[in-house]
């Protein structure tokens, strides 16, 4: 029996702790939304205004959906769920750094689509994507980008997603 199926409240303690450590010493303004059961939880990451994006993490008993502008993506529990939680909270860290940016385009000034990507090597990567169904197919495209600066850049290749450094899984 996987540790989820023993206490599914396991995944959000895990989340929160992490993160928990991840803030303390930041500066990072945020907010924490933790249900009474602990099976849910959401952390609310400001981005950099003007030119940057919000981060959402909500963490279900058995998955994490990261959201920021129009984009969201879900990222179902793997064990260990140590390790897990290590990718997800090295993944937040790279979407507060210029290491990642949310690409928007958009139709007749509609959003439509979102692109999380990542910078490798010099060049942007698309991770996942989202967009909608409906929106004005024939008007004039426009894109926006969003990049935060909140942190640095990671030293390492976002390959390693760990936050904070030090903390083993």
């Amino acid at each position: 029996m996987s540790a989820l199926e023993q206490d599914p409240r396991v995944l959000c303690r895990l989340f929160i702790d992490r993160m928990k450590q991840a803030l303390a010493s930041s500066a990072i303004e945020h907010a924490w939304h933790i249900d009474d059961d602990e099976e849910h939880c959401l952390l609310e990451l400001k981005g950099t205004p003007e030119t940057g994006f919000n981060v959402d993490a909500h963490v279900y008993s058995d998955q994490v959906m990261l959201s920021a502008e129009g984009w969201h993506d879900h990222y179902p529990a793997t064990e260990p769920l140590e390790d897990f939680v290590a990718e997800m909270s090295g993944r937040i860290r790279d979407m507060l750094s210029p290491a990642m940016r949310i690409r928007e385009r958009l139709s007749l000034g509609v959003p439509f689509r979102w692109h999380l990507e990542n910078l490798v090597d010099g060049s942007w990567h698309s991770e996942s994507t989202c967009g909608l169904f409906f929106y004005p197919w024939f008007g004039t495209k426009t894109e926006k980008v969003f990049i935060n600066t909140v942190l640095p850049q990671p030293l390492s290749p976002s390959t390693t997603r760990v936050w904070p450094a030090g903390i083993e899984s």
